[in-house]
């Protein structure tokens, strides 16, 4: 049976899913089995902690309200003041003793409760006996008698606490989401008649916000009555509402409230039969646990080290195909034309180095072939932009010429005739290619005495070289075009002037010849100036000249010409300025005679 071959890609895939998938399967079945009842024993006790700390706090509210009730009861001055009632008979001498001792009770209760302001204090006797902590135009204390519990008040026995629970606050009316926790206590006699009442309120966002101070973002903690009335809540929106789960009997620690599951403790108030609930969300309690993540990630970090060693040693042994050829492609970017691979299998890799090396072969014969065309393309293109003669110029120039003789018949018009047939024999003649820098100046300066002879202006004329530069070859018709350019764009055919300045730049593996041509021009824009450089950057060889002069050639293809000849070794640049001028730089080899640059060598092909 013919065993079927695994691409080099299939085996790199499955043995990365076998390498990661195994792994993950071991680290879940692990994990689960280690935090499956250990995660919410740690969540009980952690939420059991915090509730312990806020039952502190809870109980110490609660607890001053006992001892607020106590004082009083345990008061034998309130006691007989109730007792005795308001004297409204008897001798003078009675009532200014009972006004009296009414004074001193009073102050003595207002020093009692001066420093517990949060806590509202009535005290109500069966003979009109009424003492409040609060002023009777925010609540009239005989209202209370009102209130449904009272009648269970008179039930309760001595010393005993009636727990009435969660209520509207009916003292500073601010409306409906402000409640109070109210206790009463009944004040009886020795004979266990009921004489009074201490009734003692606090505002339920005392209890709330040690609630709040304790509790984590996500956690929710609340008092809750006997049948399961919400007392107090971290969130106020729950007060006043009965929790359907609320089951004192059972003893639960998780419970489902709103389709979620949640951690639930809870701990008794000492004081009442109330209890304090806390209650997390399952999710959110699990996340918590340091210990089980820390074991988790211990155990993903041990076995991704095992995955990462497998997977290199695998990866190693199936990539060393595609190392080598990486290596060879290498030497190949750097033009290592020559190598070939020598890489040999069965494999996806191999047959690719084979195709590389049949095509490295290929490409040397037609290197050969492409470069004997394009020199021979070369020459033809550097004819036919050297041939570019506008001749609608030369004919209106004659005729200028001519007229100019038939009125004056001055020599003026001979030294222009002269430089014309310099320019023409310039011109005309194909068979110097490359001629001297100073003949170049030369015809220039022939050129810009026809051009201010026609258009009747006068561009100055300076040319600084150095005496080395002078018989330095370049290529004819070079600087004519930027010359024109000057005049026709630089100058819009006005007066202005235009500098030359060549000099030889020699260092190490350098020896260029460095020509500036600088007029004082209207220059360009900074937008005029982008585009022309990008223009030259994008340089088509059969591209059309858009400004026609006297040779018809511009900067573009000049910088074209200079490139086909010397390759990269060519450098222009072009600066230009705003009614400052235009500054165009060439660099390219010094020569004296032709030679390695020429039309026919590898560098300008």
């Amino acid at each position: 049976m013919k065993i079927p071959k695994f691409s080099l890609r299939k085996k790199l895939i499955w043995s990365a899913l076998i390498c990661f998938l195994l792994p993950l399967v071991v680290i879940y079945m692990v994990t689960n089995y280690l935090t499956k009842d250990l995660l919410l024993d740690r969540a009980v006790v952690s939420s059991e902690d915090a509730l312990k700390a806020v039952q502190s706090d809870v109980n110490g509210v609660l607890d001053q309200t006992l001892e607020l009730s106590n004082m009083i009861l345990t008061n034998t001055e309130i006691r007989q003041q109730i007792i005795s009632g308001k004297k409204q008979q008897g001798t003078q001498e009675q009532k200014d003793e009972y006004l009296l001792g009414y004074s001193r009770l009073i102050r003595l209760l207002d020093e009692l409760f001066g420093q517990h302001d949060d806590f509202y204090v009535t005290i109500l006797g069966n003979n009109d006996f009424t003492y409040t902590n609060y002023s009777y135009s925010d609540f009239n204390p005989k209202r209370l008698y009102e209130q449904p519990w009272l009648a269970k008040l008179n039930q309760t026995p001595s010393f005993q606490t009636y727990w009435v629970g969660l209520e509207k606050d009916y003292f500073s009316g601010s409306g409906q989401n402000s409640y109070l926790v109210t206790i009463g206590r009944p004040i009886r006699s020795p004979s266990g008649s009921i004489i009074g009442y201490v009734i003692i309120s606090v505002n339920e966002k005392k209890i709330r916000n040690n609630l709040v101070k304790g509790a984590n973002s996500n956690q929710q903690m609340m008092l809750l009555g006997e049948t399961g009335q919400v007392i107090s809540h971290t969130d106020p929106s729950f007060l006043g509402s009965k929790m359907s789960w609320w089951n004192p009997k059972e003893h639960k620690r998780t419970i489902e409230m709103d389709g979620k599951p949640y951690v639930y403790t809870e701990q008794t108030v000492h004081s009442n039969p109330w209890h304090l609930v806390s209650l997390v969300p399952l999710s959110s309690a699990v996340s918590k646990n340091k210990q089980i993540l820390l074991i988790s990630f211990g155990l993903q970090v041990l076995f991704f080290t095992l995955f990462c060693i497998l997977l290199m040693v695998l990866i190693a042994a199936f990539t060393r195909p595609i190392r080598d050829l990486s290596r060879f492609i290498t030497h190949i970017g750097r033009g290592r034309l020559d190598i070939r691979s020598g890489i040999r299998g069965d494999n996806e890799v191999s047959q690719l180095a084979r195709t590389i090396d049949h095509m490295l072969d290929r490409i040397e014969s037609m290197i050969e072939q492409i470069t004997l065309e394009q020199s021979k393309q070369r020459k033809a293109e550097l004819e036919m932009l050297q041939a570019q003669i506008n001749p609608h110029f030369m004919f209106n120039l004659l005729n200028s010429i001519r007229l100019n003789i038939l009125i004056k018949g001055d020599e003026e018009n001979a030294e222009l005739i002269s430089s014309l047939s310099s320019l023409l024999r310039m011109t005309i003649n194909r068979h110097n290619e490359f001629i001297p820098l100073s003949e170049e100046v030369e015809t220039v300066q022939h050129y810009i005495r026809l051009m201010n002879f026609r258009h009747a202006n006068q561009v100055r004329f300076e040319v600084t070289i150095e005496d080395e530069c002078g018989q330095a070859l370049v290529p004819r018709f070079m600087l004519q075009p930027l010359i024109e350019n000057a005049i026709i764009h630089g100058f819009e055919q006005f007066d202005g002037d235009i500098f030359i300045e060549a000099k030889r730049i020699c260092g190490i593996d350098v020896d260029d010849l460095g020509i500036s041509v600088r007029d004082n021009g209207i220059g360009m824009s900074e937008q005029q100036l982008q585009e022309l450089r990008t223009r030259m950057d994008h340089i088509q060889v059969h591209s059309e000249p858009t400004k026609k002069g006297f040779s018809g050639i511009g900067i573009q293809n000049v910088s074209q010409r200079l490139r086909l000849i010397y390759g990269s070794s060519v450098h222009l640049e072009i600066h230009s300025e705003r009614d400052v001028g235009t500054n165009i730089t060439l660099t390219f080899p010094f020569e004296n005679e032709r030679g390695e640059h020429g039309v026919d060598s590898d560098s300008g092909g």
